[in-house]
C-alpha cells in the first residue's frame, strides 16, 4: 500500500510549490566557490533597517512566550496608518496565509476562483489544495484583462484574485479599469486585490483600492512586509477589508498564527516607513536601467511598477536560466508560470548586482 493512496483524492495531484533556488543549494549542486547572486525571488536586496534589527534582537529574549494571538497592537497601528479602524485589519503569516484562509472560509466543493494567468504562482496551488475549480484568464499585452474576467464569471464563481501590480509581469491595472470592473462584479463574489508590491508603484493612475472599502463589502486588499520592508524571512502580511470579512478570517485562522518576532519587526517597520523612500527611488532608477539594457540586447520587457522585470527573449537561445546559474547568477525561469521556457524574471538588486547580472547574461547569450 502507498501512503499517498490514503490522501484525499484531490490532493494526490497537487504539485508542491518550487521556490527559486536557494544560494546554498546552487553552491552544493554546481560546486561554486565564488559569490552567488540571487535575483530570483523578488526579495529586497538590502537588509532590514537598523531599527528593525535592533528591535528583533531585543524581542529574542521574549520568544519563550506566546505572541499576541490576534496581532492586536500591529492591527491598531496599521489602522492608524491607513485611517481605518482596527476592525478593518487582519494580520497573517504572510499574505499567502490570508489567501488560504479566504478560500477555506468561503468556497465549498464545486465553487470556483477566477484569476489572471500568468500571475502569482500560489493561486493555482491554493485552489488545488482546497479541491476547488480554478479558472485562468489570459493576459493581453502582459496586462490583466478585467473585461474578460467579468465575462468569465459563472453562478459558481465565489472569488476573484487580482494581483496588482501583477507578478511576474510587473504591469498594473488602472484606477478607471478597477472602478468599472467593481461596478459590474456581483456583490456575492469576493474580490481580492493582492498588492504585495504597491510600495514600489509610482504611476499616477494606480488605484487606491482603500476608497472602495466604504462602498464594497466584498473586497479585501492584501499587503505585505516581505518586499519593500525586507522581512520575507519572517512571513508577515496583512489585509484591509470590511470588519465582517475580518471576523470570518479570525474564525478559521490558527491560534498564534503570527510569531512575536514578526509582529515586533512589522511594528518597527511601520514606525520608520519614511526610510523606504531612498531604497524605492533607487529601485526605480535601477529597474529602468536594467530594462533598457535588456531591450537593447533584444528582449521584450514589459514596463514594470515593481522590484522585478519579466524578460522574454526575442532571439533563438536555449538554457539561459541554467547557464546563468552555472555562472553564479540565479534568476527565475518562467516555465512554471506558463510563459516560454526561455523567459525569466529578474529581481532588481543593488547597482553592482544588476551590472553583474547584465554582464553574465551577455556572456551566456
Amino acid at each position: 500500500m502507498q501512503i499517498k493512496s490514503l490522501m484525499k483524492p484531490h490532493l494526490r495531484k497537487v504539485k508542491p510549490y518550487v521556490p527559486g533556488k536557494p544560494v546554498e543549494e546552487l553552491r552544493r549542486e554546481k560546486n561554486i566557490e565564488g559569490e552567488i547572486l540571487k535575483l530570483a525571488s523578488n526579495e529586497n536586496p538590502y537588509e532590514p533597517i537598523d531599527e528593525i534589527r535592533e528591535a528583533i534582537i531585543e524581542e529574542i529574549a521574549q520568544i519563550g512566550r506566546y505572541p499576541n494571538s490576534g496581532s492586536h497592537y500591529l492591527c491598531r497601528e496599521l489602522a492608524d496608518h491607513y485611517g481605518l479602524a482596527p476592525e478593518n485589519i487582519f494580520v497573517g503569516n504572510g499574505s499567502n496565509e490570508i489567501l488560504d484562509l479566504l478560500v477555506r472560509a468561503f468556497i465549498e466543493s464545486g465553487g470556483e476562483v477566477i484569476y489572471p494567468f500568468p500571475s502569482f504562482i500560489a493561486y493555482p496551488l491554493i485552489c488545488q489544495q482546497a479541491g476547488i475549480n480554478d479558472i485562468k484568464v489570459g493576459l493581453v499585452d502582459y496586462r490583466i484583462d478585467l473585461e474578460t474576467i467579468l465575462r468569465t464569471i459563472t453562478p459558481d464563481t465565489k472569488m476573484i484574485f487580482i494581483c496588482n501590480p501583477n507578478n511576474p509581469t510587473g504591469t498594473y491595472v488602472t484606477d478607471k479599469e478597477v472602478e468599472k470592473f467593481l461596478s459590474s462584479v456581483p456583490p456575492e463574489i469576493i474580490v481580492i486585490f493582492d498588492e504585495a508590491y504597491f510600495e514600489y508603484v509610482s504611476a499616477d493612475d494606480y488605484p487606491d483600492t482603500r476608497k472602495y472599502l466604504e462602498t464594497h463589502e466584498n473586497i479585501i486588499i492584501l499587503r505585505t512586509f516581505s518586499k519593500a520592508h525586507s522581512l520575507s524571512g519572517l512571513r508577515i502580511g496583512y489585509s484591509l477589508s470590511h470588519p465582517d470579512l475580518v471576523t470570518c478570517l479570525h474564525m478559521v485562522r490558527q491560534p498564534f498564527n503570527v510569531n512575536r518576532v514578526a509582529q515586533t519587526a512589522a511594528r518597527t517597520a511601520l514606525k520608520h516607513i519614511d526610510k523606504l523612500k531612498g531604497r524605492i527611488d533607487e529601485n526605480a532608477l535601477e529597474r529602468e536601467f536594467v530594462r533598457n539594457e535588456l531591450i537593447n540586447i533584444g528582449f521584450t520587457v514589459p514596463p514594470s511598477q515593481t522590484n522585478f522585470l519579466l524578460a522574454v527573449p526575442g532571439m533563438e537561445c536555449s538554457d539561459i536560466v541554467d547557464k546563468m546559474m552555472e555562472l553564479g547568477v540565479i534568476v527565475r525561469g518562467m516555465a512554471p508560470f506558463g510563459l516560454g521556457h526561455e523567459s525569466f524574471r529578474v529581481t532588481i538588486g543593488k547597482p553592482e548586482e544588476n551590472r553583474t547580472f547584465l554582464k553574465t547574461l551577455k556572456k551566456v547569450l
